[in-house]
């Protein structure tokens, strides 16, 4: 049976707290007039690796399989910022702190996958939660657009996930396909 093309990418769940926290950034965003595409609660996740288009699921698994979680990364939330873009709006996100064990992990992860061959991203990692693309508005310049970003208490995750970002009824979906767990 051939394999199916499926779009991949590895990413950290978040927990309760930090989606409810994520939710309430964006109504408040919303409310002081941000214009902006929103993710859906449903799609809000640390982005570790993006892995594009491939047919290698079962080898993609088994190498993630294989790497070494036994210390598993502390995510501490660092507070509002703006991904400033030349054209089609910015990016709302998140920033986190570089935790060391979150960028062990991720370059491990990522090391695994280019000896796969696949062709992933060169820019350099800079861990955040995205919660709007294409965001316009004068809000942004305002100092209080930062303040909207409360503390959250850090989180240790207990396991990574391999997504499908897939179409279901022209709705975007991530689907997770495996779940590893840290040690």
């Amino acid at each position: 049976m051939k394999e199916e093309t499926k779009r991949l990418f590895t990413a950290i769940p978040l927990p309760a707290p930090w989606l409810e926290a994520n939710l309430q950034v964006q109504e408040a965003l919303r409310k002081a007039g941000l214009e902006a595409r929103f993710v859906p609660a449903e799609r809000l996740h640390l982005t570790l690796n993006f892995i594009g288009e491939s047919k290698r699921l079962p080898e993609i698994i088994e190498s993630l399989s294989q790497l070494d979680r036994s210390q598993p990364p502390n995510l501490i939330a660092e507070g509002g910022d703006r991904f400033r873009r030349r054209s089609g709006g910015d990016l709302i996100v998140w920033q986190l702190a570089a935790d060391q064990a979150l960028l062990d992990y991720q370059r491990r992860e990522r090391e695994a996958l280019i000896d796969l061959g696949l062709d992933l991203d060169k820019r350099p990692y800079r861990p955040h939660l995205t919660l709007a693309r294409q965001a316009r508005g004068s809000f942004l310049e305002k100092p209080q657009f930062l303040s909207l970003f409360p503390g959250l208490a850090p989180y240790k995750p207990a396991s990574m996930a391999l997504f499908w970002s897939d179409r279901q009824g022209g709705r975007l979906v991530y689907r997770p396909v495996a779940s590893i767990d840290f040690a």
